[in-house]
């Protein structure tokens, strides 16, 4: 297509593409066999299927993928824009968002962007610093939580409200949640989760979708338990 509209690229300089083409055999950026120093183009980039190389973007000029891995950095709300009309699988591994005057937004307003999410995954590798005890209630607000199929918070601070997740989690019929609680979660904290748990694995029937819910110190039995409801007679 460049080399068929070579007048119009010189003039527009895009190359588009289903993802970022790294080949694993060369170890090397390419475009079939061609390698490529992505530092060099003057091109800007277009990906039209998959995006998870987040290195990238400062290259980037749009971006339609469905799936969107952004690692290892700090990203502006704006820049963040690029991927939330089309993105529908989304996973966020050790990154901030910052707004414009440097604040760390927060996760309720990163999820609102995403309008097509179907599956979202946050992890850091330490307790995921966007969350305060309101959080859990402003997602209750936006229109597309209810529709999301899955959730995955990896380090999920004590801040967060399992009191209101519980009431929610007993109506969901149609998120699968898995939240992985951070180490410094206090022993009180623990112990109510644990009492949800047991609640959980003492149901024979579900007309709610149960949650996989982890922390450090729950035995073995238990998660490989809730691990098995996922594939056994649930909604």
């Amino acid at each position: 297509m460049i080399q068929t509209c070579k007048y119009f690229f010189i003039k527009n300089p895009i190359i588009i593409s289903p993802n970022y083409p790294y080949s694993l055999d060369l170890d090397k950026s390419c475009f079939g066999k061609t390698q490529f120093d992505f530092s060099q183009l003057i091109c800007k980039y277009r990906i039209t299927e998959n995006f998870n190389i987040t290195s990238i973007l400062i290259k980037l000029y749009k971006c339609n993928a469905k799936k969107v891995t952004l690692k290892n950095k700090v990203i502006s709300l704006n820049d963040l824009s690029k991927f939330t009309k089309n993105a529908e699988d989304i996973c966020f591994e050790r990154v901030n968002v910052k707004d414009s005057d440097g604040s760390i937004v927060p996760f309720e307003k990163i999820f609102e962007a995403f309008i097509n999410a179907k599956s979202f995954e946050f992890s850091s590798n330490s307790t995921l610093p966007n969350f305060t005890s309101k959080t859990f209630n402003e997602l209750l607000k936006i229109p597309h939580f209810s529709k999301l199929q899955s959730m995955n918070l990896n380090n999920t601070p004590e801040v967060f409200d399992i009191k209101n997740f519980c009431v929610y989690m007993k109506e969901n019929k149609t998120t699968k949640f898995y939240l992985g609680f951070d180490k410094s979660v206090s022993a009180l904290y623990k112990n109510r989760l644990e009492k949800i748990i047991d609640e959980i694995l003492s149901t024979n029937i579900f007309n709610y979708k149960p949650p996989f819910i982890d922390f450090d110190g729950l035995e073995k039995g238990k998660k490989f338990r809730l691990y098995n409801l996922e594939y056994g007679n649930i909604v």
